[in-house]
């Protein structure tokens, strides 16, 4: 008998990397609200939807079949029925973003509590320390653990014709990088039902994955996205050669350092490697990211703690000056300003 899982947010991360990923090895329970009923219930009619996979070299329509049912989380009977799937699963997977969270948890805590049965609650939002804090909100039968999601998923604009739709004749499609390591802490999930979708790797390796996606991966974006669109760019492979430069400096001169200095482990040639791919990843044509996307909650990304205000820190933290890492934070003001 195969896993099952409920994934709570059917947006593009919750379908364009956690779904694809985990359908040829798990029974899936899509939950989502009722505004999404049209493409769920389509995708559980299908049994699979087509999303498509950008690699550096180009475009691969890759059709994603499973076990799909799906919870309509604001209606009498999908409520009921994401209760029982909670109640079943042996693996849930939250991909609603922040704001929404402290909802979701509530939503959910009820009918996992009840459960006698072990099971396994991942957080795939952005965000340092999710599980720990909501460990008040389940029973010791309950794990929680983060993740570290990094592949950047989107839906495609009606005007992109290079895409596959998720289905013949529907007029979206979902727009996914050729990337696939899905790493979670093996202190917390060794014993859990993890199929070799995902890489188990220990807590120190873990910790600082998470600060790659934090500062490296999530900073740096935001750091591309907001001096581009102060320059009037639409697409992130059209972001101007002084803009990369300076992003390539910052990423090798503050926030590589920073992780370095930071974790005893971490290897400063290979987390390079990795920066320099990244880079290569945001100006990917065939991805062809929009800069809108990279510039959405603005306010939020200023948050304490958050990958602006919480990254100079971190990089203070580790002696080094964060002088190009803060222009971030006074591009960011100069968007909310306009």
């Amino acid at each position: 008998m195969r896993p099952k899982a409920v994934i709570i947010g059917a947006g593009a991360l919750g379908l364009g990397f956690i779904a694809e990923r985990l359908a040829g090895d798990y029974d899936l329970c899509l939950a989502d609200i009722w505004a999404k009923e049209e493409m769920l219930r389509q995708i559980e009619a299908n049994q699979g939807f087509t999303v498509n996979l950008c690699s550096l070299d180009g475009v691969r329509p890759r059709r994603v079949t499973g076990s799909f049912r799906v919870a309509l989380t604001d209606t009498p009977e999908g409520r009921s029925a994401l209760d029982q799937a909670l109640q079943e699963a042996d693996l849930v997977l939250s991909a609603t973003g922040r704001r929404l969270l402290d909802k979701v948890v509530a939503s959910i805590a009820p009918a996992m509590n009840t459960r006698s049965r072990k099971a396994w609650l991942l957080f795939c939002e952005n965000g340092l320390h999710i599980a720990d804090s909501y460990a008040r909100s389940f029973g010791p039968q309950i794990v929680l653990a983060d993740t570290v999601m990094s592949r950047m998923c989107r839906f495609g604009d009606p005007q992109e014709s290079a895409y596959q739709p998720l289905w013949p004749g529907y007029g979206s499609s979902l727009v996914i990088e050729d990337y696939s390591f899905l790493p979670l802490d093996a202190d917390l999930c060794r014993l859990g039902p993890f199929t070799s979708v995902f890489s188990l790797i220990t807590h120190a390796e873990f910790l600082i994955w998470e600060d790659i996606k934090m500062y490296l991966h999530n900073g740096m974006h935001a750091f591309v996205a907001y001096h581009a669109s102060l320059e009037g760019v639409r697409r992130f492979p059209d972001t101007p050669g002084w803009i990369r430069e300076q992003a390539r400096r910052v990423m090798q001169d503050e926030v590589i350092p920073a992780i370095v200095g930071t974790h005893a482990g971490a290897k400063q040639e290979e987390i390079e490697k990795y920066g320099l791919s990244l880079l290569a990843r945001f100006f990917n044509p065939f991805f062809n990211d929009s800069i809108e996307r990279g510039t959405r909650g603005v306010a939020e990304k200023l948050a304490p703690g958050e990958r602006l205000i919480g990254g100079c820190e971190y990089i203070k933290r580790a002696g080094i000056e964060p002088r190009g890492y803060a222009s971030t934070i006074r591009a960011a003001q100069k968007i909310l300003a306009r």
